[in-house]
């Protein structure tokens, strides 16, 4: 069992300004792709090394019980599945070192698969609670937010280890998981409605709450600029914190749209999943909100920025994947 070392919890004091936008027309082609398996219900979506799509299937409109898979989509729109598991839900998925994807799921530690197509064996921490949700890669560090044990867990590829990093508000419920440039670790509590700041040298976290409504944030991404962009889907809110001043930023998205997953784009600004309203949007610093043409109960909910800056994105009810050109 590894050993849960104290950290120092900082409450950062925060500014926060909520900006009403108005929305422009739909934008771009949109692009659809039916994935083979009927109800696998595609969930989160990276691009890999090998230049194409990498998504994983989460198989729960109605559950599939058993061959549950990752699927790869070729940016001319090939799709291959991949049977990981008889029974794991994959969840959230990262291109990692040496080739090799890492993603989440109902069972404990992380599944991996390489660009090749071959599934290799799980890791797996000392705690049968750790089972994951949000994923992010930084160098040869593969971390995850482990819901159950209320905790970022780290994963060193290279020595094969793995640490804990217990969060200090109870019941935080850690959403998902982004690393910036500079290794700081983010993440969003759903539970505790703030955005979590890891210091992995350290293992210090500070907190900085949210507020703009009593639900807490989901998605996360970290901008060109540093921004650290999130989600509050059950608020109706898509905002940014600073990381220079701890200042948080929302901005009203359409009522009811269901923002869930986010993605930093290379012009500055950030794309965004709209579950309820069908379609991704994009929203820059100034809070300038423009859709993508929207599909009836296809339910967005990953989404990842091409480097081309079209977004791709995993459509959960329709199953299908989509992506949006811009050009």
């Amino acid at each position: 069992m590894l050993k849960k070392l104290r950290h120092a919890a900082l409450v950062g004091c925060v500014a926060m300004l909520v900006v009403s936008v108005a929305q422009a027309a739909p934008i771009g082609t949109l692009k659809q792709f039916r994935i083979p398996t009927a109800n696998g219900n595609p969930d989160e979506i990276t691009q890999g090394s090998d230049g194409n799509f990498w998504f994983t299937e989460g198989h729960v409109n109605p559950p599939q019980t058993q061959n549950h898979s990752v699927g790869r989509i070729t940016p001319a729109g090939a799709i291959t599945e991949f049977l990981v598991c008889a029974f794991c839900f994959p969840n959230d998925i990262v291109q990692g070192p040496g080739g090799v994807l890492y993603f989440t799921k109902s069972d404990p530690g992380l599944g991996r698969i390489t660009t090749s197509g071959t599934v290799l064996p799980d890791v797996v921490p000392p705690n049968t609670s750790a089972n994951g949700n949000g994923v992010a890669a930084f160098g040869n560090a593969i971390y995850f937010a482990a819901f159950n044990t209320n905790s970022i867990w780290r994963y060193d590829t290279v020595a094969d280890a793995f640490r804990e990093f217990p969060i200090p508000t109870p019941s935080a419920t850690p959403f998902d998981v982004a690393v910036a440039p500079d290794g700081t670790v983010w993440f969003t509590e759903f539970g505790g409605n703030k955005i979590g700041r890891l210091n992995p040298a350290t293992g210090a976290i500070t907190e900085t709450p949210l507020g703009g409504g009593p639900n807490g944030p989901r998605g996360i991404a970290i901008g060109v600029d540093g921004k650290v962009w999130f989600t509050k889907r059950f608020d109706d809110l898509v905002g940014f914190l600073d990381p220079a001043t701890n200042a948080v930023t929302v901005f009203a998205t359409a009522p009811g749209a269901g923002a869930e997953g986010i993605a930093a784009a290379p012009d500055g600004s950030a794309w965004f999943a709209q579950s309820v309203a069908g379609n991704v949007a994009r929203i820059t610093t100034a809070g300038v909100i423009t859709e993508g043409k929207s599909v009836k109960g296809s339910e967005p909910f990953g989404v990842m920025v091409a480097p081309n800056g079209d977004p791709w994105y995993a459509e959960l009810s329709a199953d299908k994947i989509a992506d949006l050109q811009l050009r």
